[in-house]
C-alpha cells in the first residue's frame, strides 16, 4: 500500500494578498472626484454629500445592529439625522452638538422608560451625527475646504499604507479576536503614512498663512490621528463581529458599505472637534499653530 504524502501547504504569493484591489481602486477613482468637487465647491453641495452619506450610513447602521424594527428606527434616524445637520449648517456645529446631547437625553429617557433598545438609534444619532456635524463646522470656519482635504487625505493615507505594510510585512496580529487581518505592522504602516501626510501639510500651510506650524506637533497630531482611525476601525469590525457581519453594506464595489469605508473618519472628526472645543479660536489655529 503507497504511503500517503503529507500535503504542504501552497506559498502565498503576494499578488494573492491583494486580490479585489484593482476593484477597489477602480470604485476609488470613480467616486473620488464628486467628494472634492464637494469639498472644493462648498456651501449646499458639500452640506447635500454630507447628507446624503449620512442617511446610506442610518440605513446601514439600523441594520449593523439588528434592530427588530428596522423600518421604524431607519425613518427616526434619517429624520433626526438631516434635522442636526441642518441646524448644523444654518447654525454651527457647536450649536449641532448641543442639540445631539439634548435629543438624546430626552430620547434616551423615554426608549428607557419604554424598555426599547436605544443603540438603534440614539447610538446612530451619536455615532454618525456627531462626526458629519463637526465636518459640516470644520468646512464653513477659514481655511474650511484645507481643513477637510487634510482630514481626508490623512485618513486615506493611513488606511492605504496600513493595508500595504500589513499585508506585504505580516507579522503578530493587532487584535486578532476583533479583526484578524489588521497587524502591528499596519498599525506602523498607518503611522508613517499619517506622518508622510504632516510633512507635505507642513511645506504647503505657510501658502495658506499658517506659518506658525511646527513639524514637530504636526507629527505628533499626525500619530494621533492614525492611533485614532485604526481605534475607530477596530470599534466597527468589534460590532460587526458581535452581530456577525462581514461587511455593513453593499452599496461600493469592492469596499463594503459606507461605514466600512468612513469608519476612520468617524473616529478622527470626533477627536478633532473635541479639540476645537477644548482650544476655542479658529479651527485652523486650534489643529495647526500650538
Amino acid at each position: 500500500m503507497a504511503a500517503v504524502k503529507p500535503q504542504t501547504a501552497k506559498p502565498v504569493k503576494l499578488a494573492d494578498k491583494f486580490v479585489g484591489l484593482v476593484q477597489r481602486i477602480r470604485t476609488a477613482l470613480v467616486m473620488l472626484p464628486f467628494v472634492l468637487a464637494a469639498v472644493w465647491f462648498g456651501d449646499l453641495w458639500f452640506f447635500g454629500l454630507i447628507a446624503l452619506a449620512a442617511l446610506v450610513m442610518a440605513y446601514e447602521w439600523v441594520g449593523l445592529l439588528k434592530s427588530q424594527q428596522p423600518s421604524r428606527d431607519r425613518l427616526w434616524l434619517s429624520a433626526l439625522l438631516l434635522a442636526v445637520l441642518w441646524f448644523a449648517y444654518v447654525s454651527s456645529a457647536t450649536d449641532g452638538l448641543a442639540l445631539i446631547a439634548v435629543i438624546c437625553l430626552f430620547g434616551g429617557a423615554v426608549l428607557v422608560q419604554s424598555g426599547a433598545r436605544i443603540t438603534p438609534v440614539l447610538g446612530g444619532f451619536v455615532y454618525i451625527g456627531w462626526p458629519m456635524t463637526a465636518a459640516i463646522g470644520f468646512h464653513q470656519a477659514p481655511l474650511g475646504a484645507l481643513i477637510i482635504l487634510y482630514v481626508l487625505v490623512t485618513v486615506w493615507a493611513v488606511d492605504i499604507f496600513a493595508m500595504f505594510s500589513g499585508k506585504i510585512i505580516g507579522g503578530p496580529k493587532l487584535a486578532p479576536r476583533i479583526s484578524p487581518n489588521k497587524t502591528w505592522a499596519g498599525l506602523l504602516g498607518a503611522i508613517v503614512g499619517a506622518m508622510a501626510v504632516a510633512c507635505l501639510s507642513y511645506l504647503i500651510f505657510p501658502y495658506f498663512g499658517l506659518s506658525q506650524v511646527t513639524l514637530s506637533h504636526m507629527f505628533t497630531l499626525a500619530v494621533g490621528l492614525a492611533l485614532v482611525a485604526q481605534m475607530a476601525d477596530l470599534f466597527e469590525s468589534a460590532i460587526k463581529r458581535k452581530n456577525d457581519i462581514k461587511d455593513s453594506g453593499a452599496i461600493i464595489p469592492g469596499h463594503g458599505g459606507i461605514l466600512d469605508r468612513v469608519d476612520g473618519l468617524v473616529g478622527v472628526f470626533i477627536v478633532l472637534h473635541l479639540i476645537v472645543l477644548w482650544r476655542g479660536g479658529s479651527v485652523a489655529d486650534a489643529l495647526w499653530v500650538w
